[in-house]
């Protein structure tokens, strides 16, 4: 049978049964929507703060027409730091609702909680049914969410006839969620090998760590031998940056210039002249400094200069000097030239070019000569190397990058051309698994002898994570005659750790490298194969063999570490070789503004197959307060294959070293006046001298935009030998430094806002109307402070829509439409009326003889207004509340029903003029009867 309209039954009915199902299925999402029984959370997320309390109300209402019971509320689990909830079985009445107070105190394990949801279960029954739901509110945690990166002491020194010296990085998770972030390593200037360059680390909440980095000197520099390595943290999950430092390593050296290095030109949008004057009579004027500015509105402009006038010579010097130009994604930069990731060594003056294709795609190509300083008459201008060279670097954000580079060298002075190819690429599988390659060829050509070599290099490192083990494999390895970073040399690092728990952690590592460079010959001498002055020769290898354990306890961070290694060094005239037993013991804390390092190694050793085996000792210590530490090192007898070199009694070869330094930075007069003072000294029984130093920097803010600056330097030296001989060694500088404005990049602009109170509600700023001084200002996550004309400047703000909030604390509202689109400079005058504060009290009605003392902190107040919106106020633990509002009508009052309230309901009248009486409602415990018996 067919219906009329030619549908066939089959059809009808199921379309009459979807019909059906879906209006039941509507229905009953009706009647979930209008629930009996309604639970959740007074505020649905609530800031907190560690170590102070604070609390949220459930509240139950019952919407249905009969009674429900309340069995009983509880924590879906069991968090830390929970101090009250409701935990008594009780009724609610048809149309009844109560809030119920809960509790928290958010003490470190409760900051440390995996999830930021707090939920509760509530178990109700009514005559027919028996239900269990939950409420659930989320936490925003006031946390550091930055990875610190740090070592004990403020300068590291290394030794650079040590072919690897080593420092230790703490890396710190100032969070509380775990973190695996990805430490990335940078000298700067260029002339540092740091084996691990990078390192993937994974950190508890507020655990530390201590990382060790191999670093050899790839290229001596007597000028200026300090180094700043720049230590950059990147989260793996987002790769966005969490922590960065920069870190100083001082290179030891015969030949110094004292005021270099850290007090190098440094900084931005400045200018400072200053004279130095020391006591070796070279005396000179310093210009430094760099700025940016607008060319046009699409280019964009750097300068940076640094020049040196040795006034009674009437010569001069000017380094570290160049301009830089960049156009959307072209930056070019003439003058001082420096770059990295070359596998060479690249600096001097000449020009270079990049350009961005998109976010991961980057071309560069360079051309300079070899030669540190810009132009002078100070020092002789010989010709230095000619370098050309380029590289690209490819890859996507998250999963893949690479860069394949270039390097010619045309050196006139050693008739040596080199070439050098270099690619790496670095493949993130997951967030657990990353693999990192690398491979080099190379080759060199001496123009008189016609010698050449080839040579190669090639590397690959893994890391990952699988479980609570954590494998780490770094490998690289260079020919004897590969003429990059790497020649001649071997490393391997295997490191497998294991975590126990939150707070321990074990490893085993082995790790091998050595160095055996080979060169080609000096091109001004004839080869002569029995001549070894016409040849290089060097070799140095360590082995070692370890394992350690990490555990930490409250602040306390320990580590154990026992291990084997065998160090050798060979030149054409010496060799040593030195074979160890080792353990190495480090502790740290950290309470409150102080911060204690603790790193001993007591070493088992023999040298040069030597049957007689000697002890030896070295440690340190550090101690920090808040800006002052003190640092201090002692070693007893040899610890390395080079100290082997330096014993003066073949019979005794007992020693000791000791050193000790303290540094403090400052700020005073409102941090009008910085500084930094730095003192130290140091005594070698093995090298038979004593050395002391003093070092200060002052800067004094004359004006906003003006300072003076001063730098001091006090040396001496002592030797202890047998022919003594002492000096000192003075230097000091005073200058005078400008601060320039910070100029806005391109694409981005300047916002600008003078914030007043617009009495008379016109927009505009009249005569007779205040200004808002000092205030908070927040442009969606920007945050400024106005000046004393309640000015506030927004620079380098990127297109788009943003939020304007200010004064919230002092209860000010807007006269304008805080959502605004930046699209171009603004400059605005933004006019505020300020709300009327309205504060208020509870106070307790207490019987005769009633001691009992009661708690409202934390009930809630309501003000309605005219127009129904419902303001809150929450009672602090002075009993005390307010209000800041509007003139109009409102209506305060309390629903709570833990106490017997008086009056709960109070209507007031706020005017512009103000509400000068204070809101006072009085309650009364329920269900307490003092009862007194008279005699």
């Amino acid at each position: 049978m067919k219906p009329q309209n030619g549908m066939p039954t089959s059809i009808l009915r199921r379309s009459i049964l979807f019909f059906a199902f879906l209006l039941l299925h509507c229905s009953f999402a009706f009647a979930q929507e209008n629930k009996d029984v309604e639970i959740h959370f007074e505020n649905n997320s609530v800031a907190v703060e560690k170590g102070s309390t604070f609390t949220n109300f459930l509240v139950i209402e019952n919407k249905s027409s009969e009674e429900i019971t309340i069995q009983n509320v509880t924590p879906y689990e069991k968090y830390p730091g929970l101090l009250f909830y409701p935990k008594n079985e009780f009724t609610l009445g048809a149309g009844q609702s109560k809030n119920f107070p809960v509790k928290l105190i958010a003490n470190v394990d409760f900051m440390k909680l995996k999830s930021n949801e707090i939920k509760f279960l509530v178990s109700y029954t009514t005559s027919t049914v028996n239900k269990t739901e939950n409420a659930s509110f989320f936490v925003e945690k006031e946390e550091n969410k930055n990875i610190a990166i740090y070592t004990a002491s403020y300068e590291n020194f290394i030794n650079p006839a040590s072919p690897a010296s080593s420092i230790l990085l703490i890396v710190e998770n100032q969070g509380y969620g775990k973190r695996t972030v990805k430490i990335d390593l940078q000298s700067i200037p260029d002339g540092l090998e740091m084996i691990p360059k990078q390192q993937t680390v994974s950190l508890e909440g507020l655990e530390k760590q201590t990382v060790e980095i191999k670093i050899t000197v790839r290229k001596q520099n007597t000028i200026f031998p300090e180094f700043n390595i720049n230590a950059t943290a990147t989260d793996v999950l987002n790769n966005e940056i969490v922590g960065s430092n920069t870190l100083y390593l001082i290179i030891l050296s015969n030949n110094r210039q004292i005021a270099r290095g850290n007090e190098g030109v440094s900084g931005s949008n400045y200018a400072e002249i200053a004279y130095n004057e020391n006591s070796s009579g070279f005396n000179f004027l310093q210009l430094r400094g760099n700025t940016m500015f607008r060319v046009t509105e699409n280019l964009k402009s750097r300068f940076n200069i640094g020049a040196d006038y040795y006034h009674e010579d009437g010569r001069y010097n000017l380094y570290d000097t160049w301009l830089e130009l960049e156009r959307k994604n072209t930056v070019l930069r003439v003058g001082n030239v420096n770059s990295n990731d070359y596998d060479y060594p690249v600096f001097g003056r000449g020009g270079k070019m990049s350009t961005q294709f998109d976010k991961n795609n980057q071309i560069e190509v360079l051309a300079l000569e070899n030669n540190y300083n810009l132009y002078g008459t100070y020092f002789q201008q010989t010709q230095g190397s000619t370098i050309v060279g380029g590289k690209y670097g490819f890859g996507n954000a998250k999963s893949f990058t690479g860069k394949v580079s270039y390097i010619f060298d045309h050196d006139p002075r050693f008739n040596v051309d080199t070439q050098v190819a270099n690619a790496t690429t670095s493949l993130l599988i997951n967030d657990k698994h990353t693999i990192r390659t690398e491979v080099g060829f190379s080759h060199e050509k001496g123009l008189l002898n016609k010698d050449e070599n080839a040579g190669a290099s090639m590397g690959a490192n893994y890391e990952g994570k699988i479980g609570k083990w954590d494998i780490q494999s770094v490998n690289s390895l260079a020919t004897k005659s590969y003429a990059g970073i790497k020649r001649g040399s071997f490393f391997s690092n295997q490191r497998i750790s294991r975590q126990f728990s939150a707070t321990q952690r074990a490893f085993i590592q082995y790790q091998n490298s050595q160095v055996d460079p080979e060169f080609l010959s000096f091109q001004s001498t004839p080869i002569q194969t029995v001549n070894t002055a016409n040849l290089r020769y060097y070799f140095n290898s360590t082995e070692a063999f370890g394992s350690g354990y990490q555990f930490s306890a409250k602040n306390w961070n320990f580590l154990l570490s026992p291990k084997i290694e065998r160090q050798k060094t060979a030149s054409f005239y010496t060799s040593q070789e030195l074979f160890s037993y080792r353990m190495e013991a480090n502790i740290s804390t950290t309470f409150g503004a102080h911060g204690l390092n603790w790193t001993g190694e007591y070493s088992y050793s023999k040298a040069d197959n030597n049957p007689d085996w000697f002890n030896s000792f070295k440690t340190s210590l550090s101690y920090r307060y808040k800006s002052f530490s003190l640092n201090g090192t002692a070693q007893w007898n040899a610890t390395n294959v080079f100290d082997l070199n330096s014993y003066y009694n073949n019979v005794d070869r007992n020693f000791a070293n000791y050193n000790v330094y303290a540094s403090y930075n400052f700020q005073m007069f409102s941090s009008n006046l910085i500084g930094s003072f730095s003192a130290g000294t140091f005594y070698s029984e093995l090298y038979k001298n004593l050395n002391s130093n003093i070092t200060g920097n002052l800067e004094y803010k004359i004006s906003p935009s003006w300072s003076s600056t001063g730098y001091f330097n006090l040396s001496g030296y002592k030797s202890t030998a047998e022919y003594a001989s002492s000096g000192s060694y003075y230097q000091f500088r005073v200058g005078i430094k400008k601060y320039f404005t910070t100029a806005t990049a391109l694409g981005n602009h300047k916002v600008t806002f003078q914030f007043f109170e617009d009495k008379n509600f016109n927009g505009l700023l009249d005569s007779g109307e205040t200004v808002f001084a000092d205030e908070i200002v927040k442009l969606h996550n920007y945050v400024a402070m106005t000046d004393k004309n309640g000015k506030v400047i927004f620079q380098n703000v990127p297109e788009g829509i943003y939020t304007l909030k200010v004064n919230e604390s002092a209860g000010a509202r807007l006269m304008m439409d805080p959502v605004m689109m930046v699209n171009k400079n603004i400059n605005r005058k933004v006019g505020l009326v300020k709300n009327i504060k309205i504060s208020g009290k509870l106070t307790e009605i207490k019987q005769a003889y009633d001691v009992l003392e009661t708690d409202v902190t934390g009930i809630v107040v309501y003000a309605k207004g005219e127009d129904g919106e419902i303001y809150t106020a929450i009672v602090n633990q002075k009993n005390e509340f307010e209000f800041f509002l509007k003139d109009g009508k409102y209506e305060l009052y309390i629903e709570n029903d833990k106490y017997i309230y008086t009056q709960p309901t109070k209507t007031i009248q706020v005017t512009k003029e103000g509400y000068q009486e204070i809101v006072i409602f009085e309650y009364k415990k329920k269900d307490t009867n003092i009862k007194v018996k008279k005699f």
